[in-house]
């Protein structure tokens, strides 16, 4: 970027490579205090009974735009006006996690779906993508902290799902698990 010959396009190349950079550092650097902080007990959750709809709609808000340059719709099943005891903030995020993962591992034109299942004693929320899938020996290991799957084109910190199903189990007392297959994601 310094030398004086490079044209208008490389520029912008080299721009936004380092913007692209910049934010993958903040966002690791972010999710290491979050982690300091979640396992040292030092963040405080607030939960209380909130609309699971809202905290949903905002979470596919936040990853919309990512989806749509895939062309990868997100559709959701029958959502309803449904209180649940959790975090809002939180939940979202860890939504925002599991979305943004589905998106990144799901081809162009691929599909996101997300569905709401009441049951008696707790809510089913479940989301589903035709993505690559997950190797089924990696299962047991995806959720262990700054574990990375040894699959070419793999790319990942290790950070995202650990810490989503612990702010799971901490701000919406909820359980998260995986269900997948080698080349179709679930």
């Amino acid at each position: 970027l310094r030398e004086e010959n490079q044209d208008a396009e490389t520029r912008e190349k080299f721009l936004a490579k380092m913007q692209t950079q910049s934010e993958k550092l903040e966002w690791i650097l972010n999710s290491l205090f979050k982690m300091v902080k979640l396992e040292q007990n030092v963040m405080v959750f607030e939960v209380s009974m909130c609309p699971i709809r809202k905290t949903i709609l905002d979470a596919v808000n936040l990853v919309y735009e990512k989806a749509g340059r895939k062309q990868i719709p997100i559709k959701t099943g029958y959502i309803p006006d449904l209180l649940l005891y959790h975090n809002a903030k939180w939940t979202s995020e860890v939504f925002v996690n599991l979305l943004e993962n589905a998106v990144k591992y799901t081809g162009e034109g691929g599909t996101i779906q997300i569905d709401l299942n009441q049951y008696e004693m707790y809510a089913e929320i479940r989301i589903t993508d035709t993505g690559i899938g997950i190797r089924k020996e990696e299962i047991p290991r995806i959720f262990q902290r700054f574990y990375r799957s040894k699959r070419k084109g793999i790319h990942s910190g290790g950070i995202g799902l650990w810490k989503g199903k612990l702010l799971f189990g901490i701000s919406a007392d909820g359980k998260m698990t995986i269900l997948s297959e080698l080349s179709f994601g679930m």
